[in-house]
């Protein structure tokens, strides 16, 4: 009877190894929970939508971040395998092969320049009636921003384009600039949102005025995820499955009907800022008298106008000695995007945008009022 017992309990158990993934692979997503250009990771993860499109038994980890610099070391050190960040730091990270070879694969939201592309000025700054009027006053002022951002860079070109010549060029975080705001320490800065909308006079506190967005200097805001190339030969249907679950965030972040349910949980990602500052920070219309509808667009794979700025960025940072060489030739490849696109079956709302765009709202029609 014993040997029955024991032949029965080893058939058992043998099925159950059969059945069961011998172990669960965990993959980990970087993202930044204080920046829009991650509230569609927010969406995935609170959604699990991931989990519908990767291979039984994948685990994946959303890890936040307080910026894209962040996101990229971890990826350098194998420490995370798919990263949301804006284009210069993308192409920072991508153009270190020797540490990592790393891949852009799709784009996760574009505009003109009013996410992270802007001047901040201090409350009691003058009204500027031009942009070089601005840059004037901004000689031998103290100026801040998160060194290695695309806020940095867009300082980095207005400098350039207006030829402003700082009193100091400081490399602070964004919780650093707006605490110095408050404070009185800081004249100007640039930052990126919802820090942005949160220390401004539009729905936030108001210790800082917008006074130039990306227009500015011409240089718009690209946002996108990037993968480690040994992550995608190994596991390639865990990155096609990924791109999946990008997708349809993306398309639940679009459609109105869910745009109170994404900022509820977004606001659990990033603690401490009002929902209504939240909402404004991607769905309203910033700056608030830009004759200009469209906030952002979404395209997930890369179109004309992403492109052109992906090419544009690094001769930029060569130039200015941020990169010691570019990114080589194959690190754009939205080949599984397109890929994953086309299988889902939708069709491109027009050849520039694929999937839709967000009209800036004014703040009287945010549904939060804390």
């Amino acid at each position: 009877m014993h040997v029955y017992r024991r032949i029965f309990g080893f058939l058992a158990l043998l099925m159950f190894l059969v059945s069961t993934p011998a172990f669960a692979e965990k993959f980990v997503v970087g993202y930044q929970p204080y920046d829009t250009i991650s509230y569609q990771a927010i969406i995935n993860s609170e959604l699990g939508l991931w989990k519908q499109y990767v291979p039984k038994g994948t685990e994946i980890e959303f890890q936040g971040a307080l910026q894209g610099t962040v996101v990229a070391n971890n990826m350098l050190a194998d420490k995370a395998h798919i990263g949301y960040m804006s284009v210069m730091p993308a192409t920072i990270l991508c153009s270190k092969p020797e540490q990592a070879e790393i891949k852009m694969v799709a784009t996760a939201g574009m505009s003109e320049g009013t996410r992270c592309s802007l001047v901040l000025v201090r409350k009691d700054a003058p009204q500027f009636k031009s942009n070089e009027e601005l840059a004037r006053w901004m000689d031998g002022k103290v100026i801040a921003a998160p060194k290695g951002s695309a806020s940095d860079q867009y300082l980095l070109k207005f400098f350039e384009k207006y030829n402003v010549k700082p009193g100091e060029y400081l490399n602070q975080s964004i919780e650093v600039i707006g605490t110095n705001f408050r404070i009185g320490k800081l004249d100007a800065a640039s930052l990126w949102e919802p820090t942005l909308s949160r220390v401004a006079t539009d729905v936030g506190e108001g210790v800082a005025r917008i006074a130039a967005d990306g227009r500015a200097c011409d240089n718009p805001d690209l946002g996108m995820v990037v993968m480690r190339k040994d992550f995608m030969e190994k596991h390639p249907e865990v990155a096609k499955g990924y791109l999946r679950s990008e997708l349809e965030a993306q398309r639940y972040l679009l459609d109105p009907k869910n745009w109170s349910n994404v900022i509820d949980m977004v606001s659990k990602h990033a603690t401490g800022v009002p929902k209504r500052v939240l909402w404004y920070s991607i769905y309203g219309q910033v700056p608030s008298d830009s004759k200009e509808p469209v906030r952002e667009w979404k395209s997930f794979y890369f179109n004309e106008r992403e492109k052109l700025n992906i090419a544009e960025v690094a001769p930029f940072l060569l130039k200015d000695k941020r990169i010691k060489e570019v990114p080589k030739p194959g690190t754009v490849d939205d080949s599984l995007a397109r890929q994953v696109f086309k299988e889902a079956g939708y069709t491109p709302v027009s050849a520039t945008v694929t999937l839709g765009d967000i009209k800036g709202a004014p703040a009287s029609a945010c549904p939060f009022k804390d």
